[in-house]
């Protein structure tokens, strides 16, 4: 291993975000590079390679509309990222990472060589790009070149300052970089909307921006009775009640078992 990516996975493995990877097409030797640095499971929730075409749709819950491509990315780590909350207490930092890529293989493939890379947070989405120069590299240096993308994701998402080296073929590879930060609104409707299977607000920057006359009111509400209402006007009071400094919100929503009432 490169000892600048080894000084980069050993930063990984000493923040406090843990992750799951579900990996696609290449990009295998991430894996071992993450698991033979100590402290691999300060990281390492799960990792999967869902490589046939029956993993895949197990994995979305449906077929993708292309194997190789941005979506398809993105979903793998909406599910990676689903998966890592329900391996994780409430309130730890976790991420999903996703990746798909089309990489050199016999009998040589058609189209470009390419990869796409996705990470998803609570708060948001790191996504990365590749196209490799076809033919300049044989299929194990095509996945060490997409196993250092990944790595640098998760690097991204860990904080980590130290750079990932990346041996890009200069004047014909480029690696495009997007992240997309959402508001706590955002997430709260991907909550209701099944996208995540749950948000965490433990205050702090995390404490929701909507004004104290938002309540989050999690439980089961069908059908709904007056203790529930007895219990929404309670919350209620506490809330407004409570100051500024010492407000300090948590819910932990589950899709099936939440409600939000506004007003």
């Amino acid at each position: 291993m490169d000892p600048a990516l080894r000084v980069v996975i050993d930063a990984i493995h000493s923040s406090p975000t843990r992750a799951v990877l579900c990996l696609s097409g290449g990009a295998a030797q991430a894996l071992g590079w993450l698991l033979s640095v100590p402290r691999a499971s300060n990281t390492v929730l799960e990792a999967t390679v869902p490589y046939s075409r029956a993993s895949m749709v197990q994995l979305l819950g449906k077929v993708p509309s292309q194997s190789v491509c941005r979506e398809t990315a993105d979903e793998i780590a909406m599910a990676a990222y689903n998966r890592a909350l329900k391996l994780s207490m409430p309130g730890v930092q976790v991420a999903g990472i996703g990746f798909t890529g089309a990489l050199a293989s016999t009998p040589p493939k058609r189209g470009n060589h390419r990869c796409f890379v996705t990470a998803r947070t609570q708060s948001g989405l790191w996504q990365y790009d590749l196209t490799l120069a076809k033919g300049y590299r044989d299929r194990y240096a095509e996945d060490y070149l997409t196993s250092c993308v990944v790595v640098k994701t998760l690097a991204d998402v860990c904080g980590v300052l130290e750079v990932v080296p990346l041996d890009l073929k200069d004047g014909a590879e480029e690696l495009r970089g997007l992240k997309v930060v959402y508001s706590e609104e955002e997430q709260l409707q991907q909550l209701l909307s099944g996208q995540i299977c749950m948000i965490n607000f433990s205050g702090g920057s995390n404490t929701p921006s909507w004004g104290t006359r938002r309540v989050v009111l999690s439980g089961s509400f069908n059908p709904l009775h007056d203790g529930h209402i007895e219990l929404l006007d309670a919350a209620c009071r506490q809330n407004i009640t409570a100051t500024a400094k010492s407000a300090c919100w948590r819910c932990c929503l589950e899709l099936t078992n939440s409600v939000a009432i506004s007003w």
